[in-house]
């Protein structure tokens, strides 16, 4: 009988400009959603796939306060 192999778990399955937009924002952990935007430089329709991709595998949140909205990683 052969051994079982056990994977180590995997992350979700990251889309490209997914991977762009979580590769920035990682390296700060929590930064403003238009400097984020500005930074990875998507379109339109790419950007909102892509933090909504992130959102929907509960790797990130947004966050509103009185005058901006703050994106950060969700910490496991």
């Amino acid at each position: 009988m052969k051994p079982e192999k056990w994977d180590a778990p995997k992350g979700p399955e990251l889309t490209e400009n997914e991977k762009l937009i979580f590769d920035i924002l990682e390296k700060e952990k929590s930064m403003d959603l238009n400097v984020l935007k500005e930074q990875a430089g998507l379109s339109n329709k790419q950007w909102d796939k892509g933090v909504k991709g992130l959102a929907k595998h509960g790797l990130t949140k947004v966050t509103k306060t009185d005058d901006e909205l703050i994106i950060e990683i969700v910490e496991a």
